[in-house]
């Protein structure tokens, strides 16, 4: 069961996930200005920003379902303490 000890933590890997995912699309992105036009490798080094743009697009997603499953832990937990069951 997650406790609010851990927040912390996953607050910290959502950022650095978010970083992590950005500076490998710049990285791509200025890389695939020196390919060749039309060549395999352009269209590779596309397709990966490509997925990387949607994979840090589903960042604000993956941060409210762990916001609400936390908050889901809290109320429960009162509500076991308030019966006495805790």
């Amino acid at each position: 069961m997650v406790s609010l000890n851990e927040v912390p933590n996953v607050v910290m890997l959502l950022v650095i996930s978010g970083m992590v995912l950005g500076a490998g699309a710049l990285a791509l992105s200025q890389f695939s200005g020196t390919l060749t036009a039309a060549s395999t490798e352009k269209l590779a080094v596309a397709n990966a920003t490509l997925g990387l743009g949607n994979l840090a697009a589903q960042l604000p997603t993956v941060g409210t379902i762990i916001g609400v499953a936390i908050i889901l832990v809290v109320v429960l937990a009162a509500f076991s303490y308030g019966r006495g069951k805790v």
